[in-house]
């Protein structure tokens, strides 16, 4: 008999975080049957955010962090604060390792100096390690699936803005089609993320299209299969403007045999200011 598909509250049983690392993350080139998702990610945040966008003492929330970092290091040239929010304690806790330089820590030295790379800089590596790890302020839980992900905290709330929780930047990746049950929620994520957000912030989301399941530690876990189209109307309901939206085709889908996706997207928006 099949095993079920994973969900939900399974997540805190079954995802096996030093498996997931291993499988999909242990180089920049990611997993053989994954192709490119990776790299890609790597190079279009590096140019995302190295596009004057954002300004030196930013904020910047992860939202759905899992136990990685690799997404924080071109943005985080410009951030003084970041906040990672996880859904689970184990994912919460490899992030903390790697704060902390634990010697059970996920080695993130390849992608570091991918970046570096990337900005003709090859020498600044391990300073730019040195600078993420000050600038994660907070490791804190979070369910996108809520009406507040971060309930049980206390923030103050005018005009319709979280003040404790007032970012210039939100990034998330790989998080909402997994986290979000049906088109319904995903777009409810969205509009509840958005509210973290300062008027004119930046929303910054990298994910997979069209996929339905992943496999982690051999089981198999529930993607929301969702397009392109799909993600624009969302952001577009929610308030966004100037939403630019990349699409790669998926390089080794022939061979993949740990999901099914047919591609990556790099969706960068901007939220509308207030008039």
């Amino acid at each position: 008999m099949a095993a079920l598909i994973q969900k939900g509250t399974d997540y805190h049983k079954t995802f096996d975080t030093k498996a997931y690392l291993t499988a999909y993350f242990a180089t920049p080139e990611g997993a053989d049957e994954e192709g490119e998702f990776d790299t890609l990610c790597l190079k279009e945040f590096h140019e995302i955010f190295n596009s004057g966008r954002l300004k030196p003492g930013s904020r910047l929330l992860d939202v759905g962090s899992g136990p990685t970092i690799y997404q924080l290091i071109s943005a985080s040239r410009f951030c003084t604060e970041i906040v990672c929010a996880e859904y689970t304690q184990n994912n919460r806790a490899e992030i903390e390792k790697w704060i902390k330089e634990d010697p059970d820590m996920h080695d993130w030295s390849p992608f570091f100096k991918f970046i570096a790379d990337l900005e003709e800089d090859s020498g600044s590596w391990e300073a730019r390690q040195s600078h993420l790890r000050d600038a994660i302020k907070e490791v804190i839980p979070c369910d996108v699936t809520k009406p507040d992900p971060f309930a049980p905290r206390q923030h103050e709330e005018v005009n319709g803005i979280l003040l404790f929780y007032s970012f210039d930047v939100v990034t998330t990746t790989l998080c909402l089609e997994a986290a979000c049950p049906d088109r319904e929620s995903y777009s409810a994520a969205v509009r509840n993320i958005t509210r973290l957000l300062k008027p004119g912030g930046t929303f910054v989301l990298s994910g997979v299209t069209n996929q339905t399941f992943y496999t982690v530690g051999g089981y198999k876990f529930f993607t929301l299969p969702i397009d392109s189209s799909f993600m624009r109307e969302v952001f577009e309901k929610a308030g966004y403007v100037d939403i630019s939206i990349k699409s790669f085709p998926a390089t080794n889908s022939e061979n993949n045999t740990v999901s099914d996706f047919d591609g990556f997207v790099v969706l960068d928006a901007k939220k509308a200011e207030i008039e």
